[in-house]
């Protein structure tokens, strides 16, 4: 069992070298990050606990796919092998709980404990047995692939706009719009196959223009019931919604341009924090973009010409 941890060690070590930091900078900056965005989230909205036990719980069920957990059983001893699944369960949920009980929600703490606990002794199926009908097929991949795998979130957010209406509050309303422009940047944000570009017979101006084209076009059919049922129901909040809509768009143009910035390969450090500047300060963007942009046509005229 130790042998294992230590192997999950070294590959997390040598994720973090190639991103261009050294591994103990970016433990604590990784420290840094997750406390700053639990306290953001809890000065945010009243309903953050219960939004951070479902990241809490998303998290650990990455841990349960079952073929992960039959390559395990192959290798280990049954007891060795529950024993790192509660390890392991234990540790990732270890953060969430202890912020949980800096906050005083003791019994969302002691909740989510018990789930990790749980969850550790059971092993999910990573792909449903049926083919989940989607609008998405025309252009492939990200839409198809992130609604299928995403599809229990949308409902929970167009529960959420649901609820908005029913209680009368707005806010709740706008951050329902703003989940499914967050899982549609989460949808883009994986490089494809570097062969997934390469069929493709245009310039590199062009392939952008036909991703963002598109991306920003499904993600409108997406958030569309929730813009125009919020809009009959807060009809003087009008103005607001468009902007959110508007940032929306803005924001998942941006995550395309960051995600072929730095193809084939995965975003760097240095790339991520920028993005993640950008998003935090959106006046930013006007900067972040055309560098994003110059870059991906960069990298992408290597591929496609």
């Amino acid at each position: 069992m130790q042998y294992y941890f230590i192997v999950q060690y070294r590959i997390l070590n040598r994720r973090l070298n190639e991103l261009g930091v050294r591994p103990f900078l970016g433990y604590i900056l990784g420290l840094l990050v997750f406390v700053g965005l639990s306290y953001y989230l809890f000065y945010k909205t009243t309903y953050a606990a219960y939004l951070y036990v479902l990241l809490a719980l998303s998290s650990l069920s990455k841990l349960s796919d079952r073929e992960r957990n039959d390559f395990l059983l192959a290798t280990f001893s049954s007891t060795v092998y529950w024993r790192i699944r509660l390890l392991e369960n234990s540790l990732l949920a270890s953060p969430f709980v202890l912020y949980l009980l800096y906050e005083g929600q003791w019994q969302l703490a002691l909740l989510l404990m018990l789930c990790a606990v749980a969850l550790s002794r059971i092993k999910f199926v990573d792909r449903l047995q049926i083919t989940l009908p989607t609008p998405f097929y025309h252009f492939p991949f990200e839409f198809t692939q992130g609604f299928r795998k995403y599809w229990f979130l949308y409902l929970l957010a167009y529960f959420v706009g649901f609820k908005a209406v029913e209680v009368a509050n707005f806010n709740l309303g706008v951050g329902s719009l703003v989940l499914v422009f967050l899982l549609g940047m989460i949808h883009c944000a994986t490089p494809e196959h570097e062969y997934f570009v390469w069929i493709y017979s245009c310039s590199a101006r062009k392939f952008l223009f036909k991703k963002i084209a598109t991306a920003l076009g499904y993600s409108s059919i997406l958030a569309l019931p929730l813009l125009l049922g919020l809009s009959a129901y807060f009809p003087d909040k009008l103005l607001i919604l468009l902007g959110v809509q508007g940032l929306g768009y803005l924001f998942l143009l941006t995550m395309i341009l960051a995600k072929y910035s730095a193809f084939p390969g995965e975003m760097s450090l240095p790339q991520a924090i920028l993005l993640g500047l950008g998003l935090w300060f959106p006046p930013l963007l006007v900067v972040v973009i055309p560098l994003f942009y110059t870059r991906s046509v960069k990298r992408l005229n290597a591929i496609l010409q």
